[in-house]
């Protein structure tokens, strides 16, 4: 039984949080404020609040302000603009060569932004498919409704499924519906829902 691997996209494929992160969170925290006219100390406030609640700045305002989900995430992930702090690695795209199996994205990031990022990198050919947070209907992992969504529309079990994400809480989801689990992190994090711990994406082939 061949295995379908699937990927996280930020922190996972390509390095988000120096550069990428912090222009994201501006402009959503400036989005909510011209959005629902308060400032942006209240719109940095109300976000966190929603973080807390929903896992999710959008999530929060669908169900509390009856916010176009398309509106938010095209103001809020200009692909252009942030799509130019993507670096190609070699390592990378050796790496997703090497690995036998169905390889899919499943990210929390809207589509338009993923597919700009995947194609910066030069490794969209390595894909049979890129998972959004349209495909979820705006529900992001960790909840177990995206993952049973993208499990649905790939028509797999989830034993034949390995999860290859940088965050905990994804990966505790993964685990709990019975994927095997690869966390990608510089910390030595053991924690039982962990399959295996590399600490880069181009390690992959190490492992596995």
């Amino acid at each position: 039984m061949s295995k379908i691997w699937i990927f996280d996209l930020d922190d996972t494929l390509h390095d988000a949080s120096s550069k990428i992160f912090p222009r994201i969170n501006q402009s959503m925290t400036a989005y909510v404020s011209n959005k629902l006219n308060i400032s942006l100390a209240d719109a940095h406030q109300l976000r966190d609040k929603y973080w807390k609640v929903y896992g999710a700045t959008l999530k929060g305002l669908i169900q509390n302000h009856g916010v176009d989900p398309q509106e938010f995430l095209l103001n809020t992930h200009d692909a252009e603009e942030l799509s130019k702090f993507v670096k190609q690695s070699h390592a990378l795209e050796n790496t997703l060569k090497k690995l036998k199996g169905k390889k899919i994205v499943f990210t929390n990031a809207p589509l338009h932004y993923a597919m700009a990022v995947i194609k910066a990198l030069r490794i969209q050919k390595y894909f049979s498919g890129i998972y959004s947070i349209e495909s979820t209907n705006y529900n992001p992992k960790p909840s177990l409704y995206a993952f049973r969504k993208i499990l649905k529309q790939l028509g797999k079990r989830p034993n034949q499924c390995v999860m290859v994400e940088d965050d905990l809480a994804n990966l505790k989801t993964a685990h709990m519906i019975g994927m095997q689990t690869i966390l990608v992190s510089k910390l030595n994090k053991k924690t039982a829902f962990v399959t295996k711990r590399i600490s880069k994406i181009q390690y992959l082939t190490r492992e596995v």
